[in-house]
């Protein structure tokens, strides 16, 4: 089974919608189980955008004249689109010869409950974070922020807990796995649910 609405799920994750589609989109996908599962698919995107340089999406297609204002929007999701290709073939281009280093951090004094679990891989282009959420409560919008050394955050992921108490978040980050300092898993409206470092049980 397919949705139309599915083609809204990648501007959403990347951010690239108005405020008033992001919440038509947020309002569509808490009734519809196809874009939830399309939502997660897309959750890692992203993290992975942070580590392709600008100058790689620049096309030798020119600019083309702007028809009227109506057709913006589209060309900002084409360029997000080549944005999109270029990861996934960035991701064949940087396979590793050994075994990447990898590591899993728990937290089990989250809001309500909640216990978390992170497994982190190192990756050429920086970390793949796999999350895996019980006792969630159910209708939260949910982002994980991930915390470098340095100071610097990315948001590595959306998702959306419609009536689960569980989630299984795909993520990444360029951040490389040595220099991530915490993982936050924090609703829409700022508040921290959990609290994941190399420390924490």
């Amino acid at each position: 089974m397919t949705c139309p609405e599915t083609m809204s799920i990648g501007a959403y994750v990347l951010g690239a919608l108005e405020p008033s589609e992001r919440r038509a989109t947020e309002e569509h996908v808490a009734t519809c189980p196809t874009c939830r599962e399309t939502l997660l698919q897309f959750a890692h995107l992203p993290g992975l955008l942070h580590a392709v340089p600008v100058e790689d999406i620049e096309t030798d297609q020119p600019e083309p004249a702007p028809l009227q204002l109506t057709k913006k929007r589209p060309r900002r999701r084409w360029v997000l689109a080549a944005a999109s290709a270029v990861v996934v073939s960035g991701l064949v281009s940087w396979g590793l010869v050994t075994a990447p280093a990898s590591a899993t951090w728990t937290a089990t004094d989250g809001v309500g409950g909640i216990d978390t679990t992170a497994k982190l891989t190192s990756h050429g282009w920086g970390t793949d974070i796999q999350l895996r959420l019980t006792d969630l409560q159910p209708d939260k919008h949910c982002m994980l922020i991930v915390h470098g050394r340095d100071g610097s955050t990315e948001t590595a992921g959306w998702w959306a807990s419609n009536g689960t108490y569980q989630a299984r978040v795909p993520a990444s980050t360029s951040i490389p796995l040595e220099d991530i300092t915490s993982l936050q898993v924090v609703t829409s409206a700022d508040a921290v649910l959990s609290t994941i470092t190399p420390a924490t049980k």
